[in-house]
């Protein structure tokens, strides 16, 4: 049963693409713990210091989503929706596929996507722009590989993000 991956479908499908929060400080939080686990994953499969922050973890761990499982997750006419969401979501919605395949990595790092759909949901985007992904006011470099892997891992609950933000 795809229970991963009807609950990811349901969780994008569920966002208020037409809610925008342009600067929160949760924002910051959200996209750098994304990054951070991005950086541990991609370190776990070998992949060297140039990489992108936004990556498809079914395609580096040489996982075939079946075509007949693949469906517009978004809907293509939403004018609120760029094409950096957009992919994410679909990776996300992918790779939770995946964990229900019990396929180890997807086992491991089960919770890879969930910083950034959780940024989604709280109204933050991101997109690149000079060679920066930016998101609100700040900008990380695109190339992840540069970020430190030795951050502390982010309280990224509902809780704690809404006391940063009322905190600002």
């Amino acid at each position: 049963m795809n229970v991963n991956f009807e609950k990811a479908k349901k969780r994008v499908r569920n966002i208020n693409w037409e809610i925008r929060d342009y600067d929160k400080p949760s924002h910051a939080v959200l996209v750098t713990e994304f990054i951070r686990r991005g950086n541990i994953f991609l370190d776990s499969n070998s992949i060297g210091d140039n990489r992108r922050a936004i990556f498809n973890a079914v395609e580096i761990v040489q996982f075939d989503v079946p075509s007949h499982i693949k469906e517009n997750y978004i809907e293509q006419d939403n004018f609120n929706i760029d094409w950096v969401v957009e992919y994410l979501c679909t990776y996300y919605i992918d790779w939770a596929y995946a964990v229900d395949q019990e396929l180890p990595i997807a086992l491991m790092f089960h919770d890879l996507y969930d910083p950034i759909i959780k940024l989604f949901e709280r109204g933050g985007r991101i997109g690149y722009h000079h060679n920066e992904l930016i998101c609100g006011t700040r900008g990380w470099p695109r190339n992840s590989g540069a970020i430190t892997k030795e951050l502390l891992s982010q309280d990224i609950s509902d809780e704690a993000l809404n006391a940063l933000d009322a905190n600002s």
